[in-house]
């Protein structure tokens, strides 16, 4: 008896699916990171089909990982030319996130400017590149109407500003600006007193760094008005000529909105000179200071403070990060250390502290000093548990624990989880 083999192949196979649904597709990327190693398997995603190239291509130009050949590919895409008549790419409309803080020779500043014209009709996020950025980029710069987070902190020349000024006029959506660390070119004349300030109406986070001094600061310091109601977090860092008594009108002209502040690279600050920063910014919940500029006495903390009699008056601080700086010049001797640290939050005077993180390079993790590390951080949850058993401050309106539930099962919990007190030593 014979039998045909390749007809009854052809009876028993299952052909295979050759579509998948976008929403399936659409899951599938979402379970990709967006990290730089991602970035080869969305290409390979997107060159199965035509549908998945359909799917996953915004994905993969939305915020691209440019450096090396990969920026030259990428440039070559989206500016084939700079002739009129060809045609440009509509991938430029994808793109999103534009970081060109890893090119530095390939960049060319004509380029830079190509790019930006390029993308910016959807362009919400823009890092500078350290030496491709010039006066020919503030003109596509200015027409990024969706931008919300500007970073010119790697920007190796100096920058006009009355450029950077006539700039931000246009930028509407400008959520964040980290300004560049190199000099600024503030212009002469009596014409310079006439300049106002003008800053993107929704501003939140505002990073200044290198010449914040002179006549900038004093622009600053009498122009208070023009700085947003939205504004409620400001970095003060790398400004070499910045130092205490201009630093500290600066942000007290804004204490009854700034509840994020960062101060660290500030040379020509003093030890000791910060210690009463909580209290020039009533509503700071979130600090991180460098250890060269506060000592023994940081945080003013009355001597009469008592944590079963004065737990309420404690600071509003619920984050805070140490660094250090490298300045030799301070006083070991006045350095604030372990204990006086343990002794702010032992005392409740820091009673809503809840993450708290440290440099290495404090060396408070080193074999003499684990065990002080090691109390701290129990003394942390001690207080998170304390706080979660009187129901105060972020647990006040805790609502959904069934009765009886103890602080250890609350901590079980997905909520606890997220709730729970953090101590680190951050190592980058």
């Amino acid at each position: 008896m014979e039998v045909d083999f390749g007809l009854n192949m052809q009876r028993t196979e299952s052909p295979h699916a050759n579509y998948l649904p976008d929403e399936l597709l659409l899951q599938v990327l979402d379970c990709l990171p967006l990290t730089e190693e991602s970035q080869g398997t969305l290409w390979n995603f997107v060159l199965v089909s035509r549908q998945w190239y359909s799917v996953g291509i915004s994905r993969l130009y939305a915020s691209p990982f440019l450096v090396g050949i990969r920026y030259t590919h990428f440039v070559r895409t989206l500016c084939p030319s700079v002739i009129p008549r060809i045609k440009r790419s509509e991938l430029a409309g994808l793109v999103k996130h534009l970081d060109l803080s890893r090119i530095v020779h390939q960049g060319a500043k004509s380029i830079t400017a190509r790019l930006l014209g390029r993308t910016k009709n959807n362009l919400e996020l823009f890092v500078a590149p350290q030496a491709s950025f010039a006066i020919n980029c503030w003109a596509a710069l200015s027409k990024c109407a969706r931008l919300k987070v500007l970073d010119l902190g790697l920007v190796s020349e100096a920058i006009s500003y009355q450029s950077l000024n006539q700039t931000l006029r246009q930028l509407g959506s400008l959520e964040e600006l980290y300004m560049p660390r190199c000099s600024t070119e503030f212009g002469l004349g009596p014409e310079f007193l006439t300049v106002r300030l003008h800053w993107p109406p929704k501003l939140q986070h505002l990073s200044m760094s290198g010449s914040v001094n002179g006549k900038f600061l004093w622009e600053l310091l009498r122009q208070p008005e023009t700085f947003p109601t939205s504004l409620h977090s400001m970095a003060l860092l790398h400004c070499p000529g910045l130092d205490q008594p201009g630093i500290k009108p600066l942000l007290s002209n804004l204490a009854d909105r700034l509840t994020v502040v960062e101060l660290r690279d500030l040379p020509a600050v003093k030890q000791g000179r910060f210690n009463n920063v909580m209290g020039w910014l009533p509503h700071l919940t979130t600090l991180t200071i460098a250890l060269d500029y506060i000592d023994d006495d940081f945080g003013r903390r009355p001597p009469d403070f008592a944590p079963n009699t004065h737990w309420h008056l404690a600071r509003p601080l619920t984050a805070l990060t140490l660094v250090t700086c490298g300045n030799h010049e301070a006083d070991p001797r006045r350095a604030f250390t372990l204990v006086d640290l343990w002794d702010l939050i032992d005392t409740r005077f820091l009673g809503r502290l809840r993450r708290l993180g440290v440099a290495a390079s404090t060396g408070w993790e080193r074999v003499d000093e684990g065990a002080l590390w090691e109390t701290v951080r129990v003394g942390l949850e001690a207080l998170d548990q304390e706080n979660w058993e009187a129901r105060r401050w972020h647990y006040e309106f805790l609502r959904g624990v069934p009765e009886g539930m103890g602080y250890e099962e609350w901590r079980g919990t997905l909520a606890g989880w997220r709730e729970r007190p953090r101590a680190a030593v951050l190592k980058n």
